[in-house]
């Protein structure tokens, strides 16, 4: 597991992190949105956390382990790793619209589809020449403010 150390974990970099996951879930939309960060560490390390959201607004009423869990992630780029941050949003027809960032020092950077496509194969683990399941689409992600 990912040594963070816990002097580092603050309140602001908590709120911050709230702040750019609900800026998330605002862009995301309506929908079941599957999140997805993968964390490289110094020692090429990849740790992944995943979580649900339902929706343009966060549910904070209850506890989330898992949405707090990635929240940690994205905290930990504060020490100078990076991360990415990737969702894939399940539509009515059965469709997937799959969109990433790139997370430095609690900052998105967004990917173009072409890039979300490569973010898709890590998450997956696929290979970049297989073939992609049709009722997949790559989008280019918006800015999250």
């Amino acid at each position: 597991m990912f040594d963070f150390p816990s002097h580092l974990v603050t309140r602001e970099l908590a709120r911050r992190s709230m702040v750019l996951l609900r800026s998330l879930a605002r862009v995301a939309g309506d929908g079941v949105h599957h999140l997805t960060v993968v964390l490289a560490t110094e020692d090429v390390e990849c740790i992944e956390g995943e979580c649900i959201i339902d929706g343009p607004v966060l549910s904070e009423n209850e506890e989330n382990d898992p949405l707090l869990f990635v929240g940690f992630l994205l905290a930990a780029t504060t020490t100078g790793v990076n991360a990415m941050l990737a969702t894939r949003t399940m539509g009515l027809d059965g469709g997937v619209r799959f969109m990433s960032w790139m997370i430095s020092d609690l900052a998105a950077f967004p990917a173009t589809a072409a890039q979300s496509h490569m973010a898709y194969c890590i998450t997956e683990d696929r290979d970049l020449s297989d073939p992609l399941p049709p009722a997949v689409s790559f989008v280019d992600a918006p800015a999250l403010s």
